[in-house]
């Protein structure tokens, strides 16, 4: 495959305004999930919360890889608030992410673990999969500070659980968000390891799939196509769909089609 500096340089750059944007929309859907509970709209719940998640994977995505335009200190920042957000953790996050781009879908690739099994097997190792990344990311990375991030996240996660159940006596929405919210992290094995790395080959191209289409790469914010960011994981998400039309011919030349997707 091309080097990336071939494909266009532009393919790294995203105005500030993009990159405010896309850091502002896990608090604008949060935000949203609070109005419909409040207004008892409780059936529009499930389809906020899942579009809460598709933004925050999307802005951890471009932080975890350097390419949201944020310094270290920020970074860390960024990855401790917006993951617990979803009652998760940032760097740890951040570690087995990369861990599983640079040894994607080998043996010791404890992310992309459930594509080599079945349907099944991606969602009944749901309820465990984040608390062994966890302990993965915990086991094995060096820095103790970005331990101590892992500990803070942890506990600050608990504690906003704690806080929601106090607080059902006003209100039940924040009991009902954090729910949702664990819930919600069982599918990730099904979402970012199953489906994008549906039936690996064992070639890099075989590795992870594109899905093409107008509707729904733009529902979940270009992470979709994700070969393309297998292949050149520095571009930032909101230039993905750029990258895919610039690589269509490469993808040609090679035999490989991309999923039809809406």
């Amino acid at each position: 495959m091309p080097q990336l500096g071939t494909l266009d340089g532009d393919l790294l750059t995203v105005a500030a305004w993009q990159r405010i944007a896309l850091a502002a929309l896990p608090v604008l859907t949060l935000a949203a999930f609070a109005a419909l509970h409040a207004h008892g709209a409780y059936l529009a719940l499930p389809l906020v919360m899942l579009m809460h998640f598709v933004v925050t994977v999307a802005y951890l995505h471009d932080v975890a890889h350097g390419s949201a335009g944020l310094d270290a200190r920020a970074t860390h920042w960024a990855l401790f608030i917006v993951s617990v957000l979803v009652l998760q953790s940032g760097h740890s996050f951040r570690y087995t992410h990369l861990h599983h781009h640079a040894h994607c879908l080998e043996d010791d690739d404890l992310e992309g673990a459930p594509a080599r099994g079945g349907l099944l097997g991606a969602l009944l190792c749901g309820p465990l999969y984040l608390p062994r990344l966890w302990r993965e990311s915990f086991r094995k990375i060096r820095p103790a500070r970005d331990r101590r991030w892992m500990v803070s996240e942890l506990a600050t996660s608990l504690a906003l659980a704690l806080l929601a159940l106090w607080l059902t006596r006003w209100s039940s929405g924040p009991l009902v968000y954090v729910g949702m919210a664990w819930i919600g992290g069982w599918f990730y094995p099904l979402a970012t390891a199953y489906l994008p790395h549906y039936k690996p080959g064992s070639k890099p191209l075989e590795q992870a799939r594109t899905m093409r289409g107008a509707i729904v790469p733009a529902l979940f914010l270009n992470l979709t196509y994700h070969l393309e960011h297998h292949l050149y994981p520095q571009v930032p998400t909101m230039n993905l769909r750029r990258l895919s039309r610039r690589l269509d011919p490469h993808f040609a030349a090679r035999g490989l089609r991309p999923t039809q997707v809406y």
